[in-house]
């Protein structure tokens, strides 16, 4: 009788213990994981420009347990103001930071994202700096984003000796648009072609382009997305001429535009993966801040009107719809 007793005692006691380590298990399930704080800083952050990136972002942000911020923003005109807003977000919780530099002086940049970092991660994204190694970087290929578009150009006009050529070549102190505008001009040279005039993203937000400059022009480059969007208002008025347009962008604007045959070649850097592998990666460094820091490198597209319903194509024109 004692040994049924004991025997139906133990029993009961391992009963208990699986059903309490069973409910242990479900209620640790139910436990969410825990979330790595990440503010996003870039120019303009609700422009339709960054619609794919910010899809990217929000993917990897699910996959990989991220809480995710991006900051809202106007115009980033320096390195001070970026200093202010990385400052901020570290005081609000973020243990890591991904951010577009306004510029690429790298020894202001060191000094400048130092000072306001402290321990804080950060990640450059579109931002390129000499030399390697002073923050991990997410960045297309710009010097073959640039020379790509004059290739589309020597491909497109067979006889380039003397054609009149306009450059929108972007803010040129990033060194990203200097690479862009750099891999334009080796490409071109040889060609014949003349380079009537350059402007800069901010000389062509101080004094609109003159209709004498748009009358000499017989082809259109424009190296940043928001530059190609004005080339196209340009192209939109009455009494502009119409030209070639060879221009870099992601922006619905510029999809659209390049759909109705405005623009002849757009070159689409792939920012949906560049959103997504942004917040991969720094989701990695706060899991493991020893993890080597090494720079990304982002496809792009070379589109024209008659291919951008290619099925490769459209999943980087049109993320959503995948």
């Amino acid at each position: 009788m004692n040994k049924n007793r004991i025997y139906f005692g133990c029993l009961i006691a391992v009963v208990f213990a699986v059903i309490a380590y069973a409910s242990y298990g479900m209620l640790n399930r139910r436990q969410p994981e825990k979330l790595y704080p990440v503010s996003v800083i870039v120019d303009n952050s609700s422009s339709d420009r960054w619609f794919a990136f910010r899809e990217g972002l929000k993917q990897a942000a699910r996959d990989h347990h991220v809480q995710l911020n991006i900051v809202s923003t106007g115009e980033l005109p320096d390195l001070e103001e970026e200093k202010v807003l990385i400052e901020r977000e570290k005081e609000n919780g973020a243990q890591g930071i991904i951010i577009q530099m306004c510029e690429s002086d790298k020894d202001k940049l060191l000094t400048q994202m130092q000072e306001a970092a402290g321990i804080v991660d950060i990640l450059l994204v579109e931002t390129d700096v000499e030399p390697e190694g002073v923050f991990p970087a997410v960045i297309p290929d710009n010097y073959e984003m640039g020379r790509m578009i004059a290739v589309s150009l020597k491909e497109d006009e067979k006889k380039l000796q003397g054609k009149k050529i306009g450059i929108l070549s972007g803010n040129q102190e990033r060194l990203s648009q200097k690479q862009r505008l750099d891999g334009f001009l080796k490409e071109m040279e040889g060609t014949g072609a003349e380079i009537i005039w350059e402007i800069g993203e901010y000389e062509v937000m101080q004094t609109a382009l003159t209709e004498e400059q748009l009358q000499n022009v017989e082809i259109l480059i424009a190296l940043e997305n928001d530059e190609t969007e004005r080339a196209v208002d340009y192209l939109l008025e009455p009494e502009t001429p119409s030209c070639p347009l060879y221009g870099v962008g992601c922006s619905e604007k510029n999809v659209y535009y390049l759909d109705k045959k405005l623009i002849d070649v757009l070159i689409v850097p792939n920012e949906f993966h560049m959103g997504y592998q942004s917040v991969a990666v720094m989701a990695a460094q706060l899991q493991d801040h020893v993890a080597a820091r090494r720079d990304s490198m982002v496809n792009f597209l070379v589109v024209r009107p008659e291919t951008m319903y290619e099925e490769d194509n459209q999943k980087i024109l049109f993320p959503l719809v995948q």
